[in-house]
């Protein structure tokens, strides 16, 4: 009987998790979008080029995800951190962000609706 309950209670926790980890939610996202060094070290751990910072992994883990759901699991302040630095990424890296778009996105089905689901983020 305890194992039913337990089981029951792992399956409606894990089912119930409307959000990405919310770990880093109060990163501050300007600091990276404003600052073109930095970006190109997130750019290199997205495209396996360098370290990732552990933000840089638990993002890099979830991006494929995102860009076809279009961030549907996204916090607001998770939306916004997307919409931040893909911006900051065309600004400052644009083949990079090209690079990155297209590894996402090879077939080029999700990514245009990646960017207006976190346009107003």
């Amino acid at each position: 009987m305890r194992i039913i309950l337990f089981i029951i209670l792992l399956v409606s926790s894990v089912l119930c998790q409307d959000y990405y980890d919310r770990r880093y939610d109060y990163f501050d996202v300007e600091t990276l979008a404003q600052n073109p060094r930095l970006l190109k070290k997130y750019m290199e751990c997205f495209l396996d080029r360098g370290p990732c910072t552990p933000v840089g992994r638990v993002f890099k883990r979830v991006l494929p995800e995102i860009i076809v759901t279009g961030c549907a699991k996204c916090s607001p302040s998770q939306r916004r951190f997307a919409r931040r630095t893909f911006e900051a990424f065309k600004q400052y890296l644009p083949d990079g962000h090209t690079e990155l778009k297209t590894r996402l996105d090879p077939s080029h089905k999700y990514y245009d609706n990646f960017e207006k689901k976190i346009a107003n983020a």
